[in-house]
């Protein structure tokens, strides 16, 4: 394959796995039946609640900006859609429409999404109430976490294409860094009650 189609792959990969390291921070601090039912008292303890507070906002802020780029249409950015124009130059029809089809019952939720960074988070929009803004689009967490699924399993797929089936799987498709926060909150549980 062509060195553009490999560094466009490393590029969308690598924002991929920023979204869903985000994703999985955020959601397991914050989500329903996550770490706040268990852990409530570890990220309220005075030494740590500004790190937990900043680290709930900011990853929750950095899994809109991350999701978002990866469905970026300027044509300067390496993005789901290059990558897919890059896969039908160098004759990967069958995956680049494989993308377009899984894809293509989230356009509303990446709309959404897109809306949401660019008019509270990344801009602030003046005269906007995020609060109206956010029950206008009505994003689910749910729905963000099985769009990134996909594109983990298209982007998986694609990489076995790219490097001849080698089982080097470079696509974060794990719970790994919701298992890493659990893991930080237990250590901390485990403090205070030692």
């Amino acid at each position: 394959m062509n060195d553009d189609l490999t560094e466009c792959f490393n590029n969308v990969r690598d924002t991929f796995n920023s979204a869903l390291a985000h994703y999985q921070i955020w959601y397991t601090l914050r989500g329903k039946g996550k770490a706040i039912e268990n852990y409530i008292h570890e990220m309220d303890d005075y030494r740590y609640v500004d790190f937990f507070l900043a680290a709930n906002s900011g990853n929750y802020k950095l899994m809109f900006i991350e999701t978002a780029s990866l469905f970026d249409s300027d044509n300067r950015t390496q993005s789901i859609r290059s990558l897919k124009t890059l896969m039908n130059t160098y004759g990967l029809n069958e995956i680049s429409d494989k993308f377009e089809k899984n894809l293509k019952p989230y356009s509303e939720l990446v709309s959404n999404i897109k809306t949401i960074r660019s008019r509270v988070i990344a801009h602030k929009e003046a005269g906007i109430d995020p609060s109206e803004l956010y029950n206008k689009h009505g994003i689910k967490p749910d729905d963000i976490r099985d769009m990134l699924n996909i594109v983990a399993d298209l982007l998986r797929e694609l990489e076995s294409m790219l490097t001849n089936n080698s089982n080097s799987h470079s696509v974060g498709a794990t719970d790994r860094w919701e298992q890493a926060t659990f893991k930080l909150l237990e250590s901390l549980h485990s403090e205070r009650h030692s």
